[in-house]
């Protein structure tokens, strides 16, 4: 049974990482334009989570080169038979390295969210405690998955798998939640002033939550698809999920200063 070719595989979630990081730059520079320039009365949460945001990709696109490097390079590696691919599988320092960018970014964005839903359903405090449960949940079920991987040594093993599946599913089903649970608080505030302003006015705030939210939920389908369906490809998808959960505050951020505002001129 021929092995999978993880090789390839990283090589290609390399370049696709370098072109969303691309976008994140420029994305990362309008918003830096827009928080202290454009807009100077940001809460001071906006600008510090961009700024986390930008340097975690950043800090993940980098590691990712020099793992590469290392495995497609090094002598050590590629002198066994399919050594890069074995390499790519096994549990290195560069591997977790990546994992904890990953799901630091990730717990980031989803507190992020949750402060933001804390916010427009009038700091209900129920509502924010519950999602924070699934959160706690989400982290709990990662490092059930991560103490596994760490003692096998390999990344196939069937338990942490199943537990990386999970935490997927959570991680789905948290964003649709948030999105979701934004979107319509929005659309009834916007109801409630119908009669005063004729219109709909967080119509367009609405619409951009929705299209940043469903590029990153787009991005975590992707994953749970590979993962549910046992492709290989599920190892190495994640790389680029990282800048697709960089991209989506960002672009929110950046969509609400020029978007939002272009709509009430």
């Amino acid at each position: 049974m021929s092995l999978p070719a993880l090789d390839r595989m990283f090589i290609t979630s390399v370049w696709l990482q370098c072109i969303i990081y691309g976008v994140n730059c420029v994305l990362f520079g309008v918003c830096m334009y827009a928080i202290f320039i454009r807009n100077k009365s940001a809460h001071w949460i906006v600008p510090l989570s961009c700024i986390f945001h930008f340097s975690i990709a950043t800090a993940h696109l980098i590691v990712s080169f020099l793992y590469a490097l290392q495995g497609l390079t090094d002598p050590a590696v590629i002198s066994i038979p399919n050594g890069s691919t074995l390499y790519f599988a096994s549990v290195t320092a560069f591997w977790s390295t990546l994992t904890i960018l990953y799901l630091f970014n990730v717990l980031v964005l989803h507190f992020l969210l949750i402060w933001r839903f804390y916010l427009v359903w009038n700091r209900n405090l129920i509502l924010a405690i519950i999602l924070l449960i699934l959160e706690v949940g989400h982290i709990s079920t990662a490092l059930a998955a991560w103490s596994i991987v760490t003692r096998s040594r390999v990344t196939f093993a069937s338990a942490a798998w199943a537990l990386a599946t999970a935490l997927f599913i959570l991680n789905l089903v948290l964003t649709i939640c948030l999105t979701s649970g934004i979107a319509y608080r929005l659309w009834r505030a916007g109801v409630d002033t119908f009669g005063l302003t004729g219109h709909n006015a967080y119509k367009p705030a609405i619409y951009t939550i929705i299209q940043c939210g469903a590029i990153y939920t787009s991005s975590i389908v992707v994953l749970c698809v590979l993962r549910l369906s046992g492709k290989p490809a599920g190892l190495v998808a994640p790389y680029v999920g990282i800048q697709f959960a960089t991209l989506t505050p960002l672009l929110l951020i950046v969509s609400l200063n020029f978007g939002v505002r272009h709509n009430e001129t």
